[in-house]
């Protein structure tokens, strides 16, 4: 899959990028360090020194500067050489330098030319951002899939019927037709509407009444290139939305490199808001990506190998609707891109 540059992707969240040290990743295969200036601001660069190629992550902050480790050359936020240890500073000693933002406690990255960088594009996870500290838990967790697998997964919930089927899956969602919107060329959304269903165990034993009919909602909405807010909640059949629960959660994929990818969720709920709740709730969603959904997008994984996914001619189903379109745009944005 080409993915396009000029877009924004995931860094990390904003406790990833500690004061006075530096952070060294891989995104969309270009080795990048990370850091944040005195004032907090958070500041990327190529990590590779072009006297040497030694990785400037295994150098150290100085101010708002980089000293590499290895000869000392220093360079500022702006990937210029500011300093040589052994003479005049070459002209030719510069690395990219890349755009960073710091958005809804999450860092973003510009992968393209940092003066294009275009924060329009940024999503609004605001409410995602605003949830109370005991309602909601993330973390972090590396797979080694391509990136639009994992896209793929959260695009087409009918999986959850037979993936996760003691832990989230009712049978309602396979009996639900997806809906299918597009928002833009950039983002669209899919929704699972349903009535008369139980609600998964999680969600029924909040409801002021368990064991009842229930109405359900299901509504992922894709941002390119690969970040997703899902909304899942249950309410008494017949009553609105307001007097049911809901959890609002954010799966954020950033290609490492071919075959890897960062994994970012973050998980928040509008019940059971307490330490202690938090405590009982977490290990048991995360249980689910790591035992359940990582394992399975590995082994797709394994089995496509270095093949081109199309290539494979896979059989499409009624429920790949919404992930295919992704697929579309997310290449069309990518073609655009080489075009130009």
């Amino acid at each position: 899959m080409s993915y396009p540059r000029h877009h924004w992707y995931v860094a990390g969240f904003d406790e990833e990028l500690q004061p006075g040290q530096l952070l060294a990743r891989t995104y969309l295969g270009e080795n990048v360090v990370l850091f944040r200036s005195p004032d907090g601001t958070p500041r990327a660069l190529q990590d590779r020194c072009p006297h040497r190629f030694a990785p400037l992550s295994a150098g150290k902050l100085v101010g708002d500067a980089i000293q590499c480790g290895y000869h000392g050359l220093t360079f500022d936020a702006g990937g210029a050489c500011i300093r040589n240890p052994h003479g005049a500073a070459p002209k030719a000693a510069y690395v990219k330098p890349y755009a960073l933002r710091e958005r809804h406690r999450l860092v973003w990255i510009w992968m393209g030319d940092a003066a294009s960088a275009d924060d329009t594009l940024i999503p609004d996870f605001s409410a995602v951002a605003a949830a109370p500290e005991h309602a909601y838990f993330r973390g972090y967790l590396p797979t080694a899939c391509d990136t639009m697998l994992l896209v793929d997964n959260i695009l087409d919930l009918s999986h959850v019927d037979y993936l996760h089927p003691t832990t989230l899956g009712t049978g309602a969602i396979s009996r639900t037709k997806a809906v299918v919107e597009d928002l833009s060329e950039r983002s669209l959304k899919i929704s699972w509407i349903s009535s008369g269903d139980v609600a998964p165990p999680a969600f029924d034993r909040e409801l002021r009444e368990q064991g009842r009919p229930t109405d359900q909602w299901t509504e992922v909405t894709w941002f390119a290139p690969s970040n997703m807010l899902l909304s899942v909640g249950a309410t008494l059949h017949g009553e609105p939305r307001s007097q049911g629960i809901a959890t609002l959660n954010l799966h954020l994929g950033t290609p490492e490199r071919a075959g890897h990818t960062h994994y970012w969720y973050w998980s928040t709920r509008d019940f059971a808001v307490s330490a202690e709740a938090n405590a009982f709730i977490r290990p048991m969603v995360e249980n689910v990506f790591r035992s359940e959904d990582k394992p399975m997008l590995e082994a797709q994984q394994s089995r496509i190998g270095e093949q081109d996914f199309w290539s494979l001619k896979p059989v499409l189903l009624a429920p790949d609707a919404g992930a295919v379109r992704a697929r579309r745009k997310l290449a069309a944005l990518a073609e655009a891109e080489g075009a130009r």
